[in-house]
């Protein structure tokens, strides 16, 4: 547990018995969901907020209540061909903000420190939250970014007819999008919540922070909208390479059919062998099938390469 009280413009480092004692200070508190469930005799929280909680299953969101807010985030990580999450809940009340989380220190180092070293930066229990949910957003327009390069790279290759199947690394990027557009879309809603302060808690001041994180992450909501139908776009331009592709195969075979039809009927005819055909007993016979057979053969390229269906 890691215990911060928050003087005008600063923090001091404090433990949890103070906090309990000193109800006129605002304090910043990092717990484990086993801390928080073993302290909630002290705090009174609903006892479904401690379920979510321990388990760490949900999608962000935000409970109101009448002298705190239960909220839900979701720290998103970038790996090679997926999306993962790393779950933060927090309580935030009129004078303390608590983060609830299972590795905090992995999670929080970065902006625990950035926290403590920037002096003179208004804190408030609201106003870290803000920065807290700044901090997890500000990198996602690079994260986007290179995703629009990767999708750009396969249409360029699509379009180039490089033989590759696409199909894989269109749907790992479609996945990716969808997989934003299920954290951006019910984080949206949190800010909104927030913004609304239905239960009083944020003060006015920090109410116009919270409406500048609506609009950034509205705008990244968007702009997965936008990337998800470059893919779309991307599919159906993969779709139409392979469908001229299998246009120019059915075209060979459908020129190698027509080319050979005659040739088998020529084989076909002589092929019957009746004891009346004089070609059978002609000198010349066998040479004269083959001059046929090169002589359509041509005749049939010939016409193919005129009326340029080869």
């Amino acid at each position: 547990m890691q215990v911060y009280k928050i003087l005008n413009d600063s923090m001091l480092e404090s433990d949890f018995e103070e906090f309990v004692s000193d109800s006129s200070a605002s304090y910043w508190i990092i717990m484990t969901p086993e801390e928080i469930k073993e302290k909630n005799e002290i705090f009174h929280f609903n006892y479904q907020t401690i379920y979510d909680c321990l388990h760490n299953e949900d999608a962000p969101k935000l409970d109101v209540y009448d002298n705190y807010s239960f909220g839900i985030l979701n720290i998103i990580k970038s790996h090679e061909d997926k999306f993962s999450t790393s779950e933060l809940d927090f309580y935030l009340t009129k004078n303390s903000l608590i983060f609830v989380s299972k590795n905090y220190q992995n999670i929080f180092d970065e902006i625990l420190d950035d926290m403590v070293c920037r002096g003179s930066m208004g804190v408030n229990a609201d106003r870290i939250l803000y920065n807290l949910i700044d901090k997890m957003t500000s990198k996602d327009y690079a994260m986007l970014t290179n995703l629009e390069s990767e999708i750009s790279d396969v249409e360029e290759d699509v379009l180039e007819g490089k033989t590759k199947d696409y199909i894989k690394d269109i749907v790992l990027l479609k996945n990716k999008l969808l997989f934003l557009k299920k954290q951006y879309e019910p984080l949206l809603d949190v800010v909104e919540d927030l913004t609304e302060n239905e239960n009083g808690i944020i003060n006015e001041k920090s109410k116009a922070y919270f409406v500048i994180l609506f609009n950034r992450i509205e705008r990244l909501n968007r702009k997965v909208g936008n990337l998800r139908d470059y893919v779309t776009q991307t599919r159906e331009s993969y779709q139409a390479q392979l469908d001229i592709s299998q246009n120019k195969i059915m075209k060979l075979f459908t020129v190698l059919t027509a080319v050979f039809s005659p040739l088998t009927l020529i084989v076909g005819w002589y092929g019957m062998n009746f004891s009346t055909m004089p070609e059978l007993r002609w000198e010349y016979g066998y040479a004269f099938v083959i001059f046929l057979s090169l002589a359509v053969l041509s005749i049939c390229l010939w016409i193919f390469k005129k009326k340029k269906l080869w």
